[in-house]
C-alpha cells in the first residue's frame, strides 16, 4: 500500500501539466503587446499556480499516506486505547423484616488474580539483569503465604515463576492467574491491594479483579424458604421472594468505556449510570418467626415426625408474619428444602367439615342446634363404611348418639358429617360441589411465591366421582388443598366472612424510602352468609373450650379453630414399612376469637405418636401467645404502627446524611457511634475503612467492641453485637 500516495501525486502532476499546456493558449487582451514578448498576466499565473500545486500536493500525499499506509496502524491504536463499552453492575437489592431489619443483603466479594502479560513485569533492570517481576515475586509468594497459608511461601513463589514463563511464551494478550482459590471480602481485597507488585495497580503490576456479589443473610435460615435463594455469578433469584421480584432486586445495568490514556493510566467514561435494586419490605415479623421455627422444630423432634409447617397470617390484612416450612433430613436434622405450606397437595382431613357445614348452613338446609344420629360410630355408604375415631368395637357402645351439628363438630364425627351432607345432597352432589367452590378457595390467586399449589376439588362429572365421593368428601377426603388455602378459609371466618389473599411483601422501598405499598386484595367480600358465618364462629370456639382441641385452650384469651386428622394414602397403601397406619394433623383457627387479630394454621405429617390436638396443639398455643403479648393494645393502630415506624426509619437508620457523618468521622480517625445501624450500614462504612467486621446476634447494633470515640490507629477488627 506504499505506492498509492506516489500514484496520487502523479496524477496530480499530470494534472498541472496540461493546465500548464493549455495556459499558454490564454490570450491577453487587456494590453497591447510588441510581437514575442510574454504577456505578465500568464506569468504570474505560472508562478501562482507551481505554489498553489506543491502546497496542494504535499496535502494530498499526506492524506493518501495516513489513508492507506498508515490508516491500520492508526486504528489499530485507537481501538487500543477505546474498549468497547462494559456494564456496570448494580447492587442488588434487601430483603427486609417488616420492621426494616435486614433478612437477606447483597456484600461484595472478589477473586484477585494477577495478569503476567502486563509489559511493566517484563521491564529488566539494567543494573540486576532482572525482570521487575523476577525481583519482587518472592516478597509476593510471602505476603499471599502470610494471608492464605496452606501451600507455603516456595510453593506460591515457583507456581508464580511457572506462569510467568507460560505467559512470555503466549500470543494471547492477557494471561491471568489466580492468586487465591476462593472469593474474599472487601476487607481482604484492600489488604491484598497491597501486596508487592500488585500495589502499582492493574496496569504496571497486572493486579486484575472479577468482582461479584453474595448473598448474606444476618439470621441465618430464618425463614429461608420464603426469602429464597439465588444462584449463579449474576445472583439470579431462584425461589421465594427472591424469584418472584427478582426484575425489581436486579436493578439496571449501567455502561462505561474505559479509555487507555498516556503512560499507565486508564480513564472511565460513564454512559449510563447504574441504578441498584429495590429494597423488598416482607410482612415476617422476626420475633414471631423465630418462635414459630422454635416451637415447630421442637415438635416435630419431639415426635420423630416427616415434615411440618406453620403459618401465622394478619386476619384483616392478610399479612403472613411467620411461616416456618421444616423437612426431616437424611441425617435426621429439620431444615427448610421445600415450601409445604405453599405446594403441599394434602387431603385436609376434619378441617373441611367446617367447609362442609357452611356450605350447608348457607343452603338454609341446617343450624348449629340441627340434630343426627351418629349411630354406633360407624356408618355404611354404597359399598363403604365410615368409622368415628371412637366408633364399636374400641370399646362401649361408640359413636356420640343423636348430637347436635355444634357436637358433631365439637367431638369431630365423621359419621355426622357425611350423614347430614348426604341427606341434604346426595341427589344433586354437585350443589354441594358448587357450594364450596362459592366460597372462592377456588377462584384464580396468585401468590407470591413461584410454585405455589392450588385446590382440587372434583367436580360430579369427573372420571373419578365414585358413590362414595359425596360422603367422603364432606369429611376432607378426595379433596387436595396446600395448608395456605385452608388457613385462608378459617381466616375468612375469622374476617366476617371476608376472603382476603395472602401476602408477604409490605411494599418497595429506595434509599429507606417506601416507593410503593402492597395493599390488601379481597378475593370474595362474603363467603357465606352472616347467619352461616354466626353459627360456625360459635361452634368454632367451642371445639377449643370443650371438644377435641381443649388442649390448645389460653388462659390470656379465647381461641377458635378446629382439629384434622386424615390417613395418607401414597404408593397405594396407608401404612408404612412396620404396617401400621400413617397419619396427618392439622389445627386451624384464629384469636382472639371475641376480637381476631391473627389466624394460624399448623400441619404435621406422620408423627409417631399423638393427635392433631396434642401434636400441633402446642405449636399454635405458643406462637399464639407470643404475637397476644407482643401485640396486646396495638391490634387497631397495627398498620399505622407500622407505617410510623417505617418513616422513622427512612429518618434515622437509612438517612444518606447519616452514613455521611460516620464516614467523615472515620476519615478524621474516630470511631463512630455505630449503636441502632442496622448490619449492611455498619458494614458498608467500616469495611471501606479496612476495619474488618465480625458479629454476634441479629437485628441492630447495640454494643461495638471499639468504645465510640475511639481514636483509630493500627485497628483492624472490630465485633458487633446485634439485637
Amino acid at each position: 500500500m506504499k505506492w498509492i500516495p506516489w500514484i496520487a501525486v502523479g496524477i496530480y502532476v499530470i494534472s498541472m501539466l496540461l493546465v500548464l499546456f493549455w495556459g499558454n493558449r490564454i490570450k491577453d487582451t487587456s494590453t497591447k503587446k510588441k510581437k514575442g514578448e510574454k504577456s505578465p498576466i500568464v506569468f504570474r499565473f505560472y508562478i501562482i499556480y507551481v505554489l498553489a500545486a506543491f502546497g496542494f500536493g504535499l496535502i494530498i500525499y499526506k492524506i493518501a499516506d495516513i489513508q492507506y499506509v498508515k490508516g491500520e496502524e492508526l486504528r489499530k491504536i485507537a481501538f487500543d486505547r477505546i474498549k468497547p463499552p462494559t456494564p456496570i453492575k448494580p447492587k442488588r437489592g434487601n430483603i427486609l423484616s417488616h420492621d426494616g431489619r435486614l433478612l437477606s443483603s447483597a456484600l461484595p466479594y472478589y477473586q484477585v488474580k494477577i495478569d503476567l502479560k502486563v509489559d511493566a513485569l517484563s521491564v529488566v533492570n539494567k543494573t540486576t539483569k532482572k525482570t521487575y517481576f523476577d525481583e519482587h515475586v518472592g516478597e509476593l509468594a510471602k505476603a499471599l503465604d502470610k494471608k492464605f497459608p496452606g501451600k507455603g511461601a516456595n510453593q506460591y513463589e515457583k507456581e508464580l515463576r511457572r506462569k510467568f514463563r507460560e505467559a512470555q511464551k503466549s500470543s494471547k494478550k492477557s494471561f491471568t492467574y489466580p492468586l487465591h482459590e476462593g472469593w474474599i471480602s472487601y476487607i481482604d481485597y484492600l489488604e491484598v491491594k497491597n501486596f508487592p507488585i500488585l500495589k502499582r495497580g492493574a496496569i504496571k503490576g497486572g493486579l486484575s479483579l472479577e468482582p461479584k456479589t453474595k448473598r448474606v443473610r444476618p439470621y441465618s435460615t430464618l425463614a429461608s424458604r420464603t426469602i429464597g435463594d439465588v444462584y449463579g455469578k449474576e445472583n439470579y433469584g431462584k425461589n421465594g421472594l427472591e424469584l418472584e421480584y427478582d426484575s425489581l432486586l436486579r436493578g439496571e445495568e449501567g455502561l462505561e468505556i474505559i479509555r487507555k490514556m498516556a503512560g499507565y493510566n486508564n480513564t472511565s467514561i460513564i454512559i449510563k449510570e447504574p441504578i441498584n435494586g429495590y429494597d423488598i419490605v416482607s410482612t415476617i415479623d422476626i420475633d414471631l418467626q423465630e418462635t414459630a421455627e422454635k416451637e415447630l422444630r421442637n415438635q416435630l423432634e419431639r415426635t420423630e415426625a416427616n415434615r411440618g409447617t406453620v403459618v401465622l397470617m394478619e386476619v384483616k390484612t392478610g399479612k403472613i408474619r411467620a411461616i416456618s416450612n421444616l423437612l426431616r433430613q437424611k441425617s435426621g436434622k429439620y431444615s427448610e428444602s421445600e415450601n409445604i405450606a405453599m405446594n403441599s397437595q394434602i387431603e385436609p382431613g376434619s378441617t373441611f367439615k367446617t367447609l362442609s357445614f357452611l356450605v350447608a348452613m348457607d343452603d338454609g338446609y341446617i343450624t348449629d342446634s340441627t340434630y343426627v344420629d351418629t349411630e354406633d360410630g360407624s356408618y355404611q355408604f354404597a359399598n363403604r363404611i365410615m368409622k368415628d375415631h371412637n366408633f364399636k368395637g374400641k370399646g362401649g357402645n361408640g359413636g356420640f348418639g343423636v348430637a347436635s351439628v355444634a357436637n358433631v363438630m365439637h367431638q369431630s364425627s365423621n359419621v355426622g358429617v357425611s350423614k347430614i351432607i348426604d341427606k341434604y345432597y346426595s341427589k344433586n352432589p354437585q350443589a354441594f360441589v358448587d357450594g364450596l367452590k362459592r366460597s372462592g378457595i377456588c377462584d384464580t390467586i396468585h401468590l407470591e411465591i413461584p410454585g405455589f399449589g392450588k385446590p382440587y376439588i372434583k367436580n360430579t362429572d369427573s372420571r373419578y366421582w365414585w358413590k362414595t365421593s359425596l360422603p367422603w368428601m364432606s369429611i376432607g377426603y378426595e379433596v387436595q388443598m396446600p395448608p395456605i388455602y385452608t388457613l385462608m378459609i378459617y381466616n375468612a371466618i375469622a374476617n366476617d366472612g371476608c376472603m382476603v389473599k395472602p401476602i408477604f411483601t409490605e411494599g418497595f422501598q429506595r434509599n429507606g424510602v417506601m416507593i410503593d405499598t402492597t395493599e390488601v386484595e379481597v378475593i370474595k367480600e362474603k363467603i357465606y352468609s352472616d347467619k352461616a358465618l354466626g353459627y360456625m364462629r360459635g361452634i368454632l370456639e367451642g371445639v377449643v373450650s370443650k371438644g377435641t382441641a381443649k388442649a390448645i385452650k389460653s388462659d390470656l384469651f379465647s381461641i377458635a379453630g378446629k382439629t384434622g386428622t386424615s390417613q395418607i394414602f401414597e404408593k397405594g397403601t396407608n401404612r408404612n414399612k412396620e404396617g401400621k397406619v400413617r397419619h396427618q394433623f392439622t389445627f386451624a383457627g384464629y384469636f382472639p376469637a371475641d376480637e381476631p387479630m391473627y389466624s394460624c394454621i399448623v400441619y404435621v405429617k406422620e408423627p409417631k405418636f399423638g393427635g392433631a390436638g396434642t401434636v400441633c396443639g402446642p405449636v399454635f398455643k405458643a406462637l399464639a401467645e407470643k404475637a397476644y403479648i407482643l401485640n396486646e393494645g396495638k391490634y387497631n393502630d397495627s398498620l399505622n404502627l407500622a407505617k410510623n415506624w417505617e418513616l422513622d426509619k427512612a429518618v434515622k437508620y437509612n438517612n444518606e446524611d447519616t452514613i455521611s457523618n460516620l464516614q467523615d468521622s472515620l476519615a478524621e480517625n474516630i470511631m463512630p457511634d455505630l449503636t441502632d445501624l442496622n448490619l449492611e450500614d455498619a458494614i458498608f462504612v467500616l469495611e471501606n475503612k479496612g476495619i474488618k467486621v465480625k458479629f454476634d446476634g441479629f437485628g441492630k447494633v447495640v454494643n461495638q467492641s471499639i468504645a465510640p470515640g475511639t481514636e483509630l490507629k493500627d485497628e483492624k477488627n472490630i465485633t458487633l453485637t446485634l439485637r
